[in-house]
């Protein structure tokens, strides 16, 4: 985790902000300044980390720009001003809320908001899938440079590379088989049941929940 295993918007409120605030900015044909109310305020809770979240931001507008531009080439600036802003907003929200929470703390705040088994099974199986090869990935990197090699766009490189992701879709049949085996063993009947405390709500929570409110529903400082 970035961050303290306690963060200042608890997951479960975060998923429901999160949630709420993205599917209403989704679909609104105007935008607002006082719809970035709620960002100011999980920017000070976060005020440590701001640099991080706007690197991350920055590199998640590189498709989003992209379709901008093609909007706007195409004469329809309004629909691209408004499609920038809309995924900025939303993107940022996400960033805000859930820096220093990890994949499987969104798993358990899924599971305690009562979602279907499923769907929790399966964001929590797929987390773990994504955190492994995150270690693989690093793991690669790391007895890369201590061998010396630098990536170039050459034969080797490309040799490389391919039997990296080789070795990766590999050993991921092999997790998944020898998971499966685990998984019947210990009886597993669809549900992912989990040891963590309940994390009580705080005075952020009761902040963060009524400054989204009016984020949404209060219409002033009209930008687009």
């Amino acid at each position: 985790m970035d961050q303290t295993s306690h963060p200042p918007i608890t997951p479960c409120v975060a998923l429901l902000l999160a949630l709420v605030y993205s599917c209403t900015i989704a679909l609104q044909t105007h935008m607002y300044l006082s719809m970035s109310l709620i960002l100011f305020f999980l920017a000070w809770l976060k005020r440590r980390f701001l640099l991080i979240i706007f690197k991350r931001l920055v590199m998640l507008n590189t498709l989003i720009v992209f379709i901008a531009l093609t909007l706007y080439w195409q004469h329809q600036e309004h629909l691209a001003g408004l499609m920038l802003l809309r995924s900025n907003l939303m993107l940022l929200c996400i960033l805000l809320l859930f820096h220093g929470c990890n994949e499987f703390t969104i798993a358990i705040a899924m599971q305690r908001l009562a979602l279907p088994h499923k769907i929790t099974t399966l964001f929590f199986f797929t987390s773990k899938s994504i955190f492994l090869i995150r270690h693989e990935l690093v793991l690669f990197k790391n007895t890369l440079r201590i061998r010396g090699f630098t990536p170039k766009t050459d034969l080797l490189s490309y040799k490389t590379l391919a039997g990296f992701i080789g070795t990766l879709v590999i050993k991921a049949l092999e997790r998944s088989v020898a998971l499966q085996k685990a998984m019947l063993l210990r009886g597993f009947q669809g549900e992912i049941y989990t040891l963590s405390r309940r994390q009580s709500l705080s005075s952020n929570d009761a902040i963060a929940t009524l400054l989204t409110l009016i984020s949404l529903f209060w219409h002033q400082g009209y930008l687009l």
